[in-house]
């Protein structure tokens, strides 16, 4: 498993409730629902691609663990911003838990994928050869 890619990822993740609080999804091409629909599909193929490519080892590991940082950057950043802004609202006592568990299932999920993609990439390698 690569921890440091897997926090790196995580850390990449804070960019859909990044362009979320900056008022990105607010309107114009990345307006709801499809913005951050988009946003969340670009970060998970950005995610399987950074795997792949990386050649990891684990990549359902890197992933999940990627997912579970992902949340906790989350919370983290809903945290340091709620005195700042009104429109952090508190997260209820359930999600400190289900947030991160959610993400690092979704990030196994992904993981899964990847490992595919690294099985076919092997298999066409191996057949230029």
């Amino acid at each position: 498993m690569n921890f440091r890619l897997a926090v790196v990822l995580g850390l990449f993740g804070l960019v859909r409730p990044v362009l979320s609080v900056v008022g990105a999804f607010d309107g114009g091409v990345l307006g709801k629902p499809v913005g951050p629909i988009v946003v969340t599909v670009v970060i998970c193929v950005v995610q399987v691609v950074a795997v792949v490519v990386a050649r990891v080892g684990n990549p359902v590991l890197t992933l999940g663990v990627a997912g579970f940082a992902y949340g906790v950057f989350a919370i983290l950043l809903n945290l340091s911003l709620q005195p700042v802004l009104a429109s952090a609202e508190a997260i209820p006592l359930p999600g400190y838990v289900a947030i991160p568990v959610f993400n690092a299932l979704l990030g196994l999920v992904l993981g899964v994928v990847a490992l595919g993609v690294q099985r076919v990439v092997r298999r066409l390698g191996s057949k230029e050869r």
